[in-house]
């Protein structure tokens, strides 16, 4: 089957050149951004991208299109193009980021209980301060809401550390590395334990600001609030002022409801904040991982066997 396959992604190249290697009659375009000169997207029948990447200006002109590969987890931005045919077949990168996203919980979590700020603040100054202690994870109880392979990956993690693990999702079961799992609906009461909360939810309307003022009062003052899951699922407002308010210990957050975070934000001045910016899924090794996906999925979609492809998702 002859396809015209457009990459586009700042590794681009990576990938076209090992679509090449394993499927040579592809006409692969590799493009760093959408102004490349190179594309020409009344040709694409095939498109390789993350999902941010893409909007329905990109889709509209792309009229052959036939599949899209997204590269990352999340297809929400996808999905909401008004130009996404229905014929048009989309698949992800799910499965991949578990390493990534219990490091990067584990990294703002040790920030927090560490004070890494104030250790910071202290280095730039050459300031020894040895008076403050620090809480151990070990022995205490953390709240993952969201329980599917990310979240699974966070609990093995934080149950080496010798913590207490409770997960919240819509629909409780036996997950190994958890010690329960609650109901959605018990969220508020379930928190009230808690020595972190971590949100690992994914984007969409059912999420939509689910973690807002009511879960943020629940909380003990000496908790913390971890977000790597999406922005939109968090009332960011209700979490400003409960961290003004020291109504909670403080907050490590890599995902935020506006990206990239405006200027003006108080997150970024609040002395009680870890910001990072959204790069839990940006690490070195990130193509040794998703490109098994999408080999296997173009070797499927040649053969025909489209309902065997990786990560197809309903739309």
């Amino acid at each position: 089957m002859s396809l015209n396959v457009l990459v586009l992604e700042t590794y681009a190249d990576v990938y076209a050149r090992e679509l090449r290697r394993r499927f040579p009659d592809l006409s692969v375009c590799p493009a760093k951004t959408r102004a490349d000169p190179a594309i020409d997207l009344k040709t694409v029948d095939v498109l390789v991208a993350f999902g941010v990447s893409i909007d329905d200006d990109l889709i509209r002109p792309a009229t052959r299109l036939k599949w899209i590969q997204c590269l990352a987890t999340g297809v929400d931005q996808i999905l909401r193009c008004p130009s996404l045919r229905p014929d048009v077949l989309v698949t992800s990168g799910r499965g991949i980021h578990g390493p990534a996203m219990r490091e990067t919980a584990a990294f703002l979590m040790l920030a927090l209980s560490h004070d890494a700020r104030r250790l910071a603040g202290n280095q730039a100054e050459h300031r020894w301060e040895r008076e403050k202690p620090w809480p151990l994870l070990s022995g205490k109880t953390a709240v993952l809401v969201g329980v599917g392979i990310s979240g699974t990956a966070v609990a093995g993690l934080l149950g080496a550390f010798g913590m207490r693990v409770i997960g919240v999702s819509r629909t409780p079961r036996r997950v190994e590395g958890l010690d329960e799992v609650v109901h959605t609906d018990r969220l508020g009461e379930i928190v009230r334990d808690a020595d972190f909360v971590v949100n690992i939810l994914p984007g969409g309307p059912q999420n939509a600001g689910l973690i807002g003022r009511t879960v943020f009062e629940a909380m003990k003052p000496t908790a913390f609030f971890v977000n790597i899951g999406r922005g939109e699922t968090v009332d960011e407002d209700a979490l400003v002022d409960a961290l003004r308010s020291r109504r909670i210990a403080g907050a490590g957050l890599d995902v935020f409801r506006t990206e990239p975070l405006p200027a003006e934000s108080p997150l970024w001045d609040l002395p009680n904040v870890v910001v990072s910016p959204h790069i839990a899924g940006l690490f070195d090794e990130y193509e040794n991982y998703v490109m098994p996906i999408l080999i296997e999925n173009m070797r499927l979609y040649l053969d025909g066997r489209l309902a065997g492809m990786r990560n197809l998702v309903p739309h």
